[in-house]
């Protein structure tokens, strides 16, 4: 069976301001929300060729000039993430989007939120990660590409792994249009910098738009007023600080910066002790302006909301540190047993049964043994099922011991030539079920020893 996406995606429109919970005047016009829903349809498609290592999918839905301020510190570019994932990269045991705010600025379209996942490789492989994350998107014709994204992790220092993530990024070469752009936005910068040192709200209302939203280090979105309002309150006092571009592109109307920042708060816990920040900053054109619509700036190593007194709740210090004991490595399983497991469903299920196995098909009918098993899927391959497209999905994995798993898959059939009577096929042509597999563990390689499948009936 194909594989399909882990991804699952939940949206929100409550945000807090530094630990305040706010619920924010999110745009709910028809024209967002359609907007909103294709965004978040082709957000699981991605979901699907990340899972599937899907070249050509990912390059569909992202743009070909996307820029990520990515997980490991560094700044990559679309092949490199492609060309990762092709060579076995971007493995994840669980992954999860938690959108928190959307909304669209002339054209453009921002979320911003955070990821909980369990890498599959790595040092941290089956601990479970937090990442504070923006997407900004623009259309193009019906679809709505990714052009930019910053994925940082909250509370660690992502070391980059060795391979395609890790190379140097280099920008293209400016242009003249390009560099006097560049020029205006560094000019910009440095005069936000000294209005939010003197707390000058009026020339910040200048060159921040109305519309403007940060993913802010103290891991809460924030609006143009609630940053005012950390102003107000000092929590945006530094010592000293300087930013590090390491990008800067241009993208139709938006001019896109990223790099870090090397601060020393002047108030708050963290106070007197150098911090460093990943950040991107998204600037609009907005008639003879340029304005900044979008910025997400977040802590490496730290939890930003410590910096500020308030630390994220999500997010587990002991999970992310620790080293796991020899029980909870065998209750979370090696990343081998899971790429196992995961190759396994994504496998013909006649292969790996054992011989007294015990399998429920869609209709209710119970058989028992290896040899009734793949007589059974050898007639229904020939038969009702022949000519059709399976496509599968770990929906939930689970070790209740170091040598037995539980394995949730979701599945869909489809490209029926003729519907077989009791099939529960749904007016678009497929057939939904969910299949329950137990597995055991012999002599180093996984067997299924109970197979469960059951039918979704439409109407349901």
């Amino acid at each position: 069976m194909k594989r399909t996406a882990i991804v699952a995606l939940v949206l929100a429109a409550i945000v807090a301001a530094h630990g305040t919970v706010m619920a924010y005047g999110q745009s709910t016009s028809p024209d967002n929300a359609t907007i909103q829903a294709k965004i978040t349809a082709e957000r699981v498609a991605i979901g699907k060729a990340i899972a599937t290592h899907d070249a050509a999918g990912l390059s569909r839905y992202w743009s070909p000039t996307l820029i990520v301020n990515g997980p490991t510190n560094t700044i990559v570019s679309r092949s490199q993430i492609i060309g990762a994932s092709i060579h076995g990269g971007l493995n994840y045991i669980s992954l999860k989007g938690n959108p928190e705010f959307f909304t669209v600025t002339n054209g453009t379209a921002i979320l911003m939120g955070h990821d909980d996942l369990v890498e599959a490789d790595g040092p941290r492989a089956g601990k479970h990660l937090v990442r504070r994350t923006t997407d900004i998107y623009q259309r193009s014709g019906d679809d709505w590409p990714l052009v930019a994204r910053q994925a940082t992790f909250v509370g660690f220092d992502a070391t980059p792994p060795a391979g395609p993530t890790a190379a140097n990024y280099t920008p293209p070469a400016p242009t003249p249009e390009t560099a006097a752009i560049q020029a205006q936005i560094e000019a910009n910068g440095r005069a936000c910098g000294r209005a939010i040192a003197t707390n000058d709200f009026a020339t910040l209302e200048k060159l921040w738009s109305p519309s403007l939203v940060v993913n802010s280090p103290g891991n809460r979105v924030l609006t143009r007023e609630g940053v005012f309002t950390a102003m107000r309150e000092e929590k945006l006092k530094y010592t000293s600080g300087k930013a590090f571009p390491e990008t800067f592109f241009v993208v139709n109307d938006l001019a896109i910066t990223m790099g870090h920042e090397e601060i020393v708060m002047a108030n708050g816990p963290m106070a007197g002790q150098p911090l460093k920040r990943r950040y991107t900053d998204v600037w609009q054109k907005t008639g003879e302006s340029w304005l900044l619509i979008a910025r997400q700036a977040t802590y490496v190593g730290i939890d930003g909301g410590a910096v500020y007194g308030h630390p994220d709740p999500t997010i587990d210090p002991a999970a992310l540190t620790a080293p796991a004991t020899a029980q909870t490595a065998a209750l979370s399983g090696s990343s081998e047993d899971v790429k196992a497991i995961e190759a396994l469903v994504h496998s013909n299920p006649s292969d790996h049964v054992t011989e007294d196995v015990s399998f429920t098909n869609i209709f209710g009918t119970v058989r028992f043994g290896r040899e009734e098993f793949i007589k059974r899927h050898k007639e229904i391959a020939d038969t009702f099922f022949k000519g059709t497209t399976a496509r599968g999905s770990i929906t939930k994995l689970r070790f209740i011991r170091p040598d037995v798993a539980v394995v949730d898959c979701a599945g869909e059939l489809t490209g029926f030539q003729k519907v077989y009577p009791g099939l529960p096929v749904g007016k678009d042509g497929i057939l939904r079920n969910k299949l329950l597999l137990v597995l055991v563990k012999e002599n180093g390689v996984w067997w299924i020893t109970e197979f469960h499948n059951v039918a979704v009936t439409p109407e349901v």
